[in-house]
C-alpha cells in the first residue's frame, strides 16, 4: 500500500539519548544531557527552517550528541572487553533508500558524518574496521583517538569485576555483552529522526556499542531495517536498546511498515509491545515520524531521554525522565 506525500507537511525533528532503567542520578549528569539535547535540537531544526534536508538535520543533531561526551556514543563511547572503543552509526534517506552505515569504528571522531560519506560518496551501504578508518583518511574526515574518561574507566572495572564473577568458568570468552542482561542496563545509542519542508523523511543513529561486548560486535545501529529506516511512503524510525533483539525483530522496518495505516504514535507502540512480548521488558525504545510530519515515542523501560520541536509551535520539547 504506497501512501501519498504530502506537500508542504509541518517538518520536525525528534531526538533520544539512549534508554535507562535507573534516574539520572547526579545534577552535572542531568545538566550536561540537557545541554546536549538542546544543542542536538536546536541544530537540527535551524537547519530545517532554512530549508535544508532532513538528512542534513539527523546528521548534524547526532554530531553534536556524539561530540557532547554525555551519551554512549561519539566521545561518550562504552568500552570492549579488550578496553578499547568500536563505534557503529548510520543514516537512511526516505527518498530514495539510500543509506550508509559504519561498524566498528576507531580513531573518528564523528562517525554519523562518516556513515553519510558512505552512502553519498562510495557504491556501498556498510563499510567496518580498518576499512572506515582509511575511507576517513580518504576523504580528510577529523580522525582523533578517543581517551576513554575516568568515568568510564571507573564503570569499565566495575562492570570488568561483576563479569569476572559472573562468568569464571569461560572468562576469556566473555559474553555478558550478548547474554548477561544484569550488569548494565543503560543503552545509550543516539538517534534522530526528521521531516523537512518538502516531506522528505530521514533517520540517523550513532553508538558505542554495548559494555563489555566481544570485540567486533557490530549491533543494530548499523543495520538498516534494525536500528534505523527511512522511506518517504511510510516514514523514518530508529531505536535504542538490546541491538541482538532489535537486530532480530527488524524493530525499524516494522515499525515503518505500521505507518502504512496509522500514525507514527501508533507506530511506536505497536513496535514496542511486540519487542516486548518477544523479548521481554527493559529491552529498548524507538522513535519515529510518519509522512503527515506525526512523531511518536515508546519504550519498555523505565526512562529515556528525547527532545523534540516542530514547525507548528517551535516549542522545544526536553524530557530526560
Amino acid at each position: 500500500m504506497t501512501r501519498t506525500r504530502q506537500t508542504n507537511p509541518i517538518f520536525g525533528i525528534l531526538i533520544h539519548g539512549g534508554t535507562k532503567t535507573e534516574k539520572v542520578g547526579k545534577a552535572d549528569e542531568k545538566k550536561a544531557m540537557k545541554k546536549s539535547l538542546k544543542s542536538s535540537i536546536s541544530s537540527g531544526f535551524d537547519l530545517l527552517k532554512k530549508g535544508k534536508s532532513a538528512v542534513d538535520s539527523v546528521e548534524a543533531s547526532v554530531a553534536i550528541m556524539e561530540d557532547s561526551g554525555a551519551f554512549n556514543a561519539g566521545v561518550g563511547s562504552c568500552l570492549t572487553i579488550n578496553k578499547e572503543v568500536e563505534m557503529d552509526a548510520s543514516i537512511m534517506d526516505g527518498r530514495d533508500l539510500s543509506a550508509g552505515s559504519v561498524g566498528m569504528v576507531q580513531g573518528v571522531q564523528n562517525p554519523i558524518k562518516l556513515a553519510r560519506q558512505v552512502m553519498e560518496r562510495t557504491d556501498h551501504v556498510m563499510i567496518v574496521s580498518d576499512g572506515a578508518l582509511r575511507l576517513a583518511e580518504l576523504l580528510n574526515i577529523n580522525i582523533r583517538q578517543h581517551e576513554p574518561s575516568q568515568k568510564i574507566i571507573d564503570k569499565f572495572n566495575n562492570l570488568k569485576r561483576s563479569a569476572n564473577n559472573k562468568w569464571q568458568r569461560n572468562n576469556d570468552l566473555i559474553t555478558n555483552s550478548l547474554n548477561n542482561h544484569s550488569l548494565d542496563q543503560d543503552h545509550g545509542t543516539v538517534g534522530a529522526v526528521a521531516i523537512d519542508r518538502e516531506g522528505n523523511v530521514a533517520a540517523g543513529v550513532s553508538t558505542g556499542g554495548r559494555w563489555l561486548k566481544m570485540q567486533g560486535r557490530i549491533g543494530d545501529s548499523a543495520i538498516i531495517g534494525g536500528g534505523f529506516y527511512a522511506d518517504n511512503r511510510l516514514g523514518a524510525a530508529c531505536a535504542t536498546g538490546k541491538g541482538e533483539f532489535i537486530m532480530r525483530s527488524c524493530l525499524c522496518k516494522y515499525a515503518c511498515d505500521q505507518m502504512q495505516f496509522k500514525n507514527a504514535l501508533f507506530s511506536s507502540k505497536k513496535s514496542i509491545a511486540s519487542l516486548t512480548k518477544r523479548f521481554g521488558k527493559s529491552t529498548g525504545g524507538i522513535i519515529t515520524v510518519d509522512t503527515k510530519g506525526h512523531f511518536g515515542i515508546a519504550f519498555n523501560t523505565n526512562y529515556m531521554p528525547v527532545a523534540f520541536i516542530n514547525s507548528k509551535s517551535e516549542k522545544m520539547n526536553i524530557s530526560i525522565e
